[in-house]
C-alpha cells in the first residue's frame, strides 16, 4: 500500500510555528544573547519534531538572530555596541527613506491605524505592559513600512526592527523610556498625517537616535 501524499500546508505550518515561537523567545530575551541550546531541547520544549525546528533555525540564521556552532549547537547571536551601531546606521538610511515615501503615499485609513496604535501604546506604557508594548511597537513600524509602498524595503526594515527589539527589550524596565517612545511615535504620526516629508524624516531620525542613546546609556554601559 502506498504512503499517503505529503501535506505541504501542514509542514509549512509546523515550520512557521517553530520559527515564530523561537523568534519570539529570542526577541523577548527569554533565550538570552549568547545562550546555547540544542535542536533536540528546542523540539522537546515546543512539542515538535526536529525537522521543523531545524528549518526554523536555518531561517533565523538568515535573520542574523542565531548561529550554529560546532559542539555548542544553536547559539543565540550576542548583542554588542558594535552590532547596535551597525543596525542604527542601516536603519537611518532606510527607515528615513521609508518615512519620506510614506508621507507621500499614506492613506487616511493608515493614518487612523497609526493613531489607534499610539493610543494603545499610551495605555500599555501606563500599565507597564512590556510584552504589549513590544507587540504594538512592531505593528507601528510595520504600518509605516506598508504606507511607504515598497515590499522589498518593508521586508528589510522588518528584519532590522526585529534585531533592534532585543536591545529595547533589555532596556524596557526604564518607565520613562517607554513614555518617550510613545511621544516620539505620536510626533511621527502627526508629521505623516500632514504629508510633510521633511518633518516625517526628521521625526523618525530623532526616534532612532533616541533609541540608540537610551541603549548606550542604560544597557551597554552598565
Amino acid at each position: 500500500m502506498s504512503k499517503p501524499p505529503a501535506q505541504p500546508g501542514k509542514r509549512e505550518s509546523l515550520r512557521g510555528q517553530a520559527y515564530e515561537a523561537l523568534k519570539k523567545r529570542i526577541l523577548s530575551c527569554d533565550l538570552k544573547p549568547g545562550e546555547a541550546v540544542t535542536v533536540a531541547a528546542l523540539a522537546q520544549d515546543m512539542g515538535l519534531g526536529r525537522t521543523p525546528v531545524i528549518q526554523a533555525v536555518d531561517r533565523l540564521m538568515l535573520d542574523g538572530l542565531v548561529e550554529v556552532m560546532p559542539r555548542k549547537g544553536v547559539v543565540v547571536s550576542p548583542v554588542s555596541l558594535e552590532v547596535l551601531i551597525e543596525i542604527i546606521e542601516v536603519r537611518l538610511l532606510n527607515e528615513c527613506r521609508a518615512a519620506r515615501w510614506a508621507s507621500q503615499r499614506i492613506t487616511d485609513k493608515q493614518v487612523k491605524a497609526l493613531r489607534n496604535n499610539v493610543k494603545a501604546m499610551q495605555k500599555a506604557a501606563a500599565a507597564r505592559e512590556v510584552e504589549q508594548l513590544i507587540s504594538l511597537d512592531s505593528a507601528f513600524h510595520k504600518l509605516i513600512s506598508e504606507a511607504a509602498g515598497n515590499d522589498i524595503l518593508a521586508e528589510l526594515l522588518e528584519n532590522l526592527h526585529d534585531r533592534s527589539l532585543r536591545f529595547w527589550t533589555l532596556s524596557l524596565q526604564v518607565p520613562e523610556h517607554n513614555d518617550r517612545v510613545v511621544d516620539q511615535h505620536s510626533k511621527i504620526v502627526e508629521a505623516l498625517a500632514n504629508r510633510d516629508a521633511d518633518a516625517s524624516e526628521e521625526a523618525v531620525r530623532e526616534h532612532i537616535a533616541a533609541f540608540q542613546s537610551n541603549i548606550v546609556d542604560r544597557v551597554m554601559r552598565r
